[in-house]
């Protein structure tokens, strides 16, 4: 009973702040001096030798009494700032939400661990995920929801971290990492990876609600995908974004054949930024035939590159590369010049009056700076205006809803032609067509396959050519390849079409020779 009284008052004591515990030592000091004073008055009154030894030993004891007071409190005082360092340590490395490490520490981790690595031939693994629909969930449910859904997804993977040396730290809104410090090769991070994607597949409840989600997960190794701390994020945010492609909920390791995928791909985007420069470019033309008189009416422009390892690439080798690497718009200014001026000179050379047709993709038809290269284009070349035409996508009717109709009337005064490619393929903006006249219509070559089998195509290509009627426009069918389709869109007085039946994209030169093959037939 005596421990335990002598226990609480330690803890009692043990909680006091240094200045009460200075203050009570004065007081106590104070009480000691008085009572000793009193004591020795009342029993050494009559040796005054002996009461001068006592006061000498009370002066002692009061030192010694005051340097262990000292010391304890300097020692308290010691404890409380290292206490107080290493809680203000630890709070500059977690994050204040889920309590993981934050990305500082984790960036710290990763770098300490690939060289501890690095000197031992060993395997770091580094797994970058986020949540599916997470910014869905946050903007409809509230942050609150949001919160504990990360909150979590936090002790979720903090029980899929079974070995001590394994590390999960929020790096982002709702992106996470882990750090496999030697991971069983090679189905370790596999694994892993599995794992997490099984415990984040659980429903979370929240406020009495249950929340379906789950995670995309890409997987980076060292040393074989990359060789520092910031390449390998690099590589495992590449392997994320190919998850989320793959539709989500899975996992992708940056390896094997998609890393040689990905590896052409930057090799074509490096490339490409060369080839505008080293004349690597050239466009081919394909004819656009009125099949009433077989008379070629115009003639759409498409890009053809030259590469110097690979041969002759297609658009969609690399204008979708373009479009992510920011060098649409350069490629589209040299399409447009070179169009231009192959259907000037056609013009002046040979006295071919041949209407060519540039594509536009979405990413264009926004810039700041569209007009401007395209009175350039003709100004340089002298074609005129009403002998180019610009082939737009609905999308870009939709995307950029409230610009789009300032853009085509300014186009419409510059008297420049707009025809709406892939027509039925996107998110058809009827409203566009009500306030805009285009000059025509593509139907899509995906309705033009199946015309002749399937009656559902059919109908579909029947009420674009009645839509275009109505609204007086042309309707051009693309990608005709045979004599069925031809006649089936003859029968519903779609006379203007283009496509391998009538010709291949040709280079300029083969498209003199086939108009001159033509003009014969022409005039029989």
């Amino acid at each position: 009973m005596d421990g335990g009284m002598f226990g609480k008052l330690r803890n009692w004591f043990g909680r006091l702040s240094p200045a009460t515990v200075t203050s009570i030592y004065i007081f106590a000091s104070i009480c000691w001096l008085l009572l000793t004073h009193l004591f020795f008055d009342l029993v050494l009154a009559g040796h005054p030798r002996l009461k001068q030894l006592a006061w000498s030993g009370v002066e002692l004891l009061g030192v010694l009494t005051m340097a262990a007071i000292i010391y304890l409190l300097t020692a308290r005082i010691e404890a409380r700032h290292k206490a107080s360092e290493l809680s203000i340590r630890e709070q500059a490395v977690r994050d204040g939400l889920t309590g993981l490490y934050n990305r500082q520490a984790f960036d710290d981790f990763l770098a300490q661990s690939i060289e501890f690595a690095r000197r031992r031939h060993e395997t770091v693994a580094l797994l970058f995920l986020d949540l599916d629909r997470f910014k869905l969930i946050n903007d409809r449910r509230g942050h609150f929801v949001g919160d504990a859904l990360l909150a979590e997804t936090a002790h979720r993977l903090t029980r899929c971290a079974l070995r001590g040396e394994d590390i999960v730290a929020r790096v982002g809104g709702d992106e996470f990492a882990m750090l496999l410090r030697r991971p069983d090769m090679p189905e370790g991070p596999v694994v892993m990876a599995r794992r997490v994607l099984d415990a984040l597949s659980e429903p979370v409840q929240v406020e009495g609600e249950s929340l379906k989600t789950s995670a995309s997960i890409g997987i980076a190794l060292f040393p074989s995908d990359a060789e520092d701390p910031m390449q390998l994020f690099k590589m495992a945010d590449i392997a994320l974004g190919q998850a989320k492609e793959q539709g989500r909920s899975t996992f992708c390791l940056y390896g094997g054949e998609w890393r040689e995928e990905h590896d052409h791909r930057i090799q074509l985007e490096h490339g490409l930024l060369r080839a505008l420069s080293r004349n690597e470019l050239f466009l081919v033309y394909q004819p656009k035939l009125d099949t009433t008189s077989m008379r070629v009416v115009g003639v759409e422009a498409l890009v053809r590159w030259k590469h110097p390892h690979l041969g002759e690439l297609a658009p969609a080798s690399f204008v979708p590369l373009a479009e992510k690497g920011g060098l649409i718009w350069p490629l589209t200014e040299w399409v447009l010049r070179e169009a231009c001026r192959q259907a000037a000179q056609w013009y002046r050379s040979e006295a071919l009056d041949l209407n060519v047709a540039v594509n536009m993709s979405p990413a264009v038809f926004s810039h700041e700076e569209l007009e401007q290269a395209i009175e350039r284009a003709l100004h340089d070349s002298g074609l005129p205006p009403d002998r180019l035409t610009l082939e737009i996508t609905e999308q870009s009717l939709m995307i950029y809803e409230a610009e789009a109709l300032g853009v085509l009337e300014r186009l419409q005064r510059m008297g420049i032609n707009v025809q709406i490619d892939d027509f039925g393929t996107g998110y058809s903006s009827l409203s566009s067509l009500k306030h805009y006249h285009f000059q025509a219509l593509k139907i899509d070559k995906s309705f033009v396959s199946d015309v002749v089998t399937s009656s559902e195509d059919a109908a579909i290509a029947t009420t674009i050519m009645f839509m275009s009627k109505c609204l007086d426009m042309e309707a051009i069918a693309e990608g005709v390849e045979s004599e069925a389709q031809k006649d089936f869109l003859s029968s519903i007085d779609c006379r203007l079409m283009q496509g391998f039946y009538f010709a291949r994209p040709m280079l300029p030169s083969e498209m003199s020779h086939f108009i001159s093959r033509l003009t014969p037939k022409r005039k029989e």
